[in-house]
């Protein structure tokens, strides 16, 4: 096969905290947490054996040559060395939290997140550019000149993966009010966040005569702002309504692997989720109890790759020039909303319980898995109308 690695991790992690009261009212906190990975790889594909019908250490060699390395990694020097790095970070907490009344709780906190980095599969980069970069865009190719390429080792290339890839950090600063009515009822909270993120690792996948090929990749810096409210209110004894919103804007500020990407949306950032319900438990004996739920979640537009509105080249072009560049435009998953419902008999023992997911039979999408220079993404799609009984026995 292309690629077959090895991965061994090792991680280590300490963490403490400390609060102190300010005052009666107010609440300083701090925690600490240090996390190290010790990773890994080991490429594992035989350095004797070799194709049979693609070359590829050249791409652009005729049909049903043969006779290269198995792993495009090997082509330089027959050899990939094994790799090893460590990858840590210090990731402070501060908080603080001020109770203005007995219903009123403002906050707000500050800290650092962080996602260890590490190792695609190797000979990754190269078989990139063997086949993707160097045939699209290269002395030659079918769009050499007609994009503004990154210079990669005097290759003009798409993008610039490399096998290893970047830790992850952010800085996430909020602030933002909790309250209770009502005896504690009825709780409402709202809040406003900002998010920087550096080197965001991003899932890429690359189709072509290789086969399938994913990688992470790092985006250089994005920034994320968001605003979420709640609400839920124990209407009764036995009824609870509840709903929720969190809306989203998001920008890619730099990235050196797809420069053209600059000022898109973050990949998997939806531009809004809300949901709102009510759910029921009342009882009809003195065993037994109607239970029931009615479920609203809806999902805004969403991309799922850096590469957005931006032409594209395909690999498609190599065999047919007239195709042209391939529009990402259409890999936008559209806003969604579903409905689920749930109803029936619940005891201390046993309950049988009918559902309905997806109620109203709302066609959408899971997931979305764009390969750009495949020219086409592949999907996931969501959950039909389905109907269904559980029954559950406790012992």
């Amino acid at each position: 096969q292309l690629a077959r690695d090895q991965f061994t991790t090792n991680v280590y992690s300490a963490f403490g905290q400390l609060a102190y009261d300010l005052t009666d009212t107010i609440e300083a906190s701090l925690a600490l947490r240090y996390d190290l990975e010790d990773r890994k790889v080991q490429n594992q594909v035989p350095v004797d054996a070799t194709t049979q019908y693609i070359n590829t250490c050249d791409a652009t060699a005729p049909p049903g040559t043969g006779g290269a390395y198995i792993n495009p990694g090997l082509c330089a020097t027959g050899n990939i060395p094994n790799q090893s790095k460590d990858f840590d970070a210090l990731e402070p907490k501060f908080s603080g939290t001020w109770d203005a009344t007995d219903n009123v709780t403002a906050y707000g906190t500050w800290g650092v997140g962080f996602k260890s980095g590490g190792f695609n599969n190797s000979g990754s980069a190269v078989t990139i550019n063997n086949f993707i970069n160097n045939p699209l865009l290269g002395p030659g190719a079918p769009f050499e000149g007609d994009f503004d390429p990154v210079l990669l080792g005097g290759c003009a290339s798409l993008t610039s993966c490399d096998d290893t890839y970047k830790k992850e950090t952010s800085s996430t600063f909020e602030v933002g009010v909790k309250t209770e009515w009502l005896d504690n009822r009825l709780r409402a909270e709202a809040a406003v966040y900002w998010v920087n993120v550096d080197d965001m690792q991003f899932f890429e996948f690359f189709v072509g005569s290789f086969g399938l090929l994913r990688v992470v990749e790092n985006i250089d810096k994005v920034k994320i702002q968001g605003q979420e409210f709640s609400l839920h209110f124990d209407a009764t004894d036995w009824l609870t309504v509840y709903a929720g919103a969190n809306f989203l804007t998001s920008e890619i500020k730099k990235n050196n692997v797809r420069p053209d990407s600059v000022g898109n949306d973050s990949p998997y950032t939806p531009d809004y989720t809300w949901s709102a319900g009510a759910q029921v438990q009342y009882p009809v004996s003195g065993s037994y109890d109607f239970v029931g739920s009615v479920d609203l979640a809806g999902v805004g537009e969403t991309w799922f790759h850096v590469i957005q509105n931006e032409p594209r080249p395909t690999v498609f072009t190599l065999a047919i020039p007239t195709l042209g560049p391939g529009n990402a435009s259409v890999a936008k998953r559209d806003a969604y909303s579903l409905v689920n419902l749930r109803a029936g008999i619940s005891g201390d023992r046993w309950s049988l319980v009918g559902f309905l997911r997806n109620a109203l039979g709302e066609e959408y999408l899971n997931e979305v898995i764009p390969a750009p220079e495949f020219g086409g993404s592949f999907i996931s799609p969501g959950t039909e109308r389905r109907l269904g009984v559980e029954a559950t026995l406790k012992f």
